[in-house]
């Protein structure tokens, strides 16, 4: 009887789930990126579907990100299946959780309303999904509209709780969240799976490859005149663009989901002999969130003329012990006059 109970099928209550739209209008890998999963660890610590690292204790949904805040403009967040608006919240600010002063300045502005502005649909069933972090002012469908698989909610912004510009998808069936990856409802939702497959969760068929599990480390890289920040990048993906006279020239990557024992490895080619090399040392822990940049600093009266190249490659160790493998890998080039 348990085991009964444990394996219940989606179709449990009598309802087939939807299957779901991307809920974001962006080009997945390029533009967009899933960074955070559902957790689906019942107990204090972390787990992904695929039984990875690529969420935090209770995050209830699935982050689509973009490269920055100001990257928000005009990306829509999308309906993700046929449906009902039932309600929504539109009049948070957007900004950033870093450029909050203190606990106490976020408490008196976003208070329990940690998803920010956003909205829920009704599929029917006992089927909704909820959209978070959506931009002030954007949102475009209203309580009780019906609304179809792609049509525009409002768009990508990051109010609330958030600490990139995202928007952030939660499935839920009878009010129990149910993770899209899966697509399993009760008790048989709470584990993961190692060899979870896109095929058996509840995205489109269309959708499937483009979704693959670790499929995208690396969303963002380039050439930058000075030390890129971190925080800045955040706000704005376009760090300070390499001239004949800046101080530095440098190549930056940035990274998420990196495992316990991968090495970055960044290096720079370019006219008249330049070289720029740097590896680091194993990672003690995995990482959400991390951003590397090698280079140059400038000691002549400019940098020389001609074509550099850059690249970055994410080592990763092998699980038998033999050579590490290149989990993902960026080439850019760029001329300089």
């Amino acid at each position: 009887m348990l085991l009964a109970c444990v394996l219940a099928p989606l179709t449990a209550h009598g309802s087939e789930p939807p299957k779901l739209f991307l809920p974001i209008d962006c080009r997945l890998g390029e533009t967009c990126f899933v960074q955070n999963y559902v957790d689906v660890d019942q107990g204090p610590g972390a787990q992904d579907f695929a039984c990875g690292g690529a969420t935090f204790n209770g995050h209830k949904g699935t982050d689509f990100r973009v490269l920055s805040a100001a990257a928000t403009e005009g990306v829509f967040v999308l309906a993700a299946a046929d449906g009902k608006v039932l309600r929504g919240r539109d009049s948070m600010p957007d900004r950033l959780l870093r450029d909050y002063a203190s606990k106490a300045e976020l408490k008196s502005i976003v208070g329990e309303n940690q998803c920010g502005n956003g909205l829920i649909i009704d599929h029917g069933g006992g089927w909704t999904t909820q959209y978070c972090h959506l931009k002030r002012g954007s949102i475009v469908a209203m309580p009780g509209q019906v609304v179809k698989a792609g049509d525009p909610l409002g768009t990508v912004g990051y109010s609330g709780t958030a600490d990139f510009a995202h928007v952030h998808l939660t499935v839920r069936h009878d009010d129990d969240v149910v993770d899209p990856f899966l697509g399993r409802v009760g008790a048989a939702g709470a584990s993961c799976d190692p060899n979870a497959e896109a095929s058996k969760g509840l995205w489109r068929e269309d959708l499937r490859d483009k979704l693959e599990y670790g499929r995208y480390v690396i969303f963002d890289a380039g050439f930058a005149g000075a030390p890129p920040d971190n925080d800045q990048m955040e706000r704005n993906h376009h760090p300070e663009i390499v001239r004949p006279d800046s101080p530095a020239l440098l190549f930056y990557a940035r990274m998420m989901n990196l495992k316990a024992g991968d090495r970055i490895s960044v290096a720079i080619a370019g006219p008249e002999g330049f070289r720029a090399e740097s590896t680091t040392k194993p990672l003690e822990r995995n990482r959400a969130a991390q951003m590397i940049y090698a280079g140059k600093k400038r000691v002549a009266e400019r940098w020389p003329a001609g074509i550099y190249k850059g690249g970055v490659s994410v080592l990763r160790p092998s699980a038998e012990g033999g050579a590490a493998k290149v989990v993902a890998e960026r080439r850019i080039a760029f001329q300089l006059r």
